[in-house]
């Protein structure tokens, strides 16, 4: 099984990060897993430069990307993960040729994925439309990812519980996923999104 995990990054402050994280893993075993960083206080400093200064959105947007790049290094280097930072990799990782490190709890170690590689300005996927400003975040990138790759799963793990009844446009008015999350994670294999305990 192919998945796509994306981690709150509201959660990278959290002391126990990488054992919470490891324990789910644990107990959810996949064949693959991409691991996808949210922004956390890097694009609320963002935000609140927006509300100050107004910036055009489609620039605040890809500003916000590329500050992925520092999230997903971060994490790599907590969670002791291969980390996918140019093109060339990401190629090798979704052709198969990439390597996996064994791991001894679950089949394979996570890799965590820089957005940029997959998600940038030239960026195109048929019938998906990505707005380019804050409606979208990592949850939407993440989803982007698994239609992209033909993930079996795309997992959000996130700080606030989840009403298991709620559907995709009630977790956006709610706040809980982005407000472009429901169009395009509309058509995803599976969706599983849950509070990492």
């Amino acid at each position: 099984m192919r998945r796509i995990i994306k981690i709150g990054g509201s959660m990278l402050l959290r002391d126990n990060l990488a054992t919470a994280v490891n324990h789910w893993l644990d107990a959810h075993p996949a064949d693959q897993t991409m691991i996808v960083i949210g922004g956390g206080k890097l694009i609320d400093a963002v935000r609140e430069l927006d509300q100050n200064h107004k910036m055009a959105s489609e620039q605040t947007h890809w500003m916000c990307v590329d500050l992925l790049t520092a999230t997903a290094s971060f994490a790599a280097d907590l969670f002791g993960w291969p980390l996918i930072t140019n093109e060339q990799q990401w190629k090798e990782l979704v052709q198969g040729r990439q390597k996996f490190p064994n791991s001894q709890s679950h089949g394979r170690q996570p890799t965590v994925i820089t957005p940029a590689v997959f998600y940038n300005r030239s960026t195109t996927v048929p019938d998906i439309q990505v707005p380019h400003d804050w409606r979208t975040t990592t949850d939407s990138i993440a989803a982007l990812l698994a239609h992209q790759i033909d993930a079996d799963e795309l997992v959000l793990l996130k700080s606030c519980p989840i009403a298991k009844q709620m559907s995709l446009s009630q977790l956006a008015k709610s706040g809980i996923v982005d407000e472009a999350f429901p169009v395009v994670a509309g058509n995803l294999k599976s969706i599983r999104i849950e509070q990492l305990g």
